[in-house]
């Protein structure tokens, strides 16, 4: 969201905010609202020479424009491929590998899903896990601090 909105500088030379692309390709200077979200395009899990499982992901980012409706904010049928929303997460999604390098929570992000996609891949294929995998998942679990405020932040009440 930061990156998006141009609050910090951008990790890949040349890439520009949704802010900048806005300035660049709205002709009229008309006010739009949208949203952008993380998604993981393609999960695998894939197998070395030693046998090792390797969870593979490719990630990037999606865009829709809203609109207002009586119901309220609503996506757009079609976000068009010159707005600044798209044209900011396709210049994301081009260098979604390069950003995770520079930017840690962005390799988080990506951790996690490798994570999320070997989980399922061992639930899926109903792999039998040695007892002490629970084990030192639970010591874990146990010797973790409870979180101090456990809600989810919002902006609203």
């Amino acid at each position: 969201k930061e990156l998006a909105l141009g609050e910090y500088s951008m990790p890949v030379v040349g890439m520009l905010s949704v802010f900048d692309w806005s300035e660049m390709t709205m002709k009229q200077n008309k006010g739009w609202a949208g949203r952008e979200w993380f998604v993981v395009r393609k999960a695998e899990v894939r197998m070395s020479e030693d046998n090792t499982l390797i969870p593979h992901v490719k990630m990037g980012v999606e865009a829709r424009e809203q609109v207002v409706t009586p119901k309220g904010l609503e996506d757009a049928a079609v976000t068009l491929p010159q707005h600044p929303l798209k044209k900011f997460a396709d210049a994301f999604t081009r260098n979604f590998d390069l950003i995770a390098e520079r930017k840690s929570v962005v390799f988080h992000l990506r951790e996690l899903a490798k994570a999320s996609v070997m989980a399922k891949y061992l639930i899926d294929s109903k792999a039998r896990l040695d007892p002490t995998w629970y084990q030192i998942a639970d010591d874990i679990v146990g010797a973790t601090e409870p979180e101090a405020y456990p809600e989810i932040p919002q902006l609203w009440n």
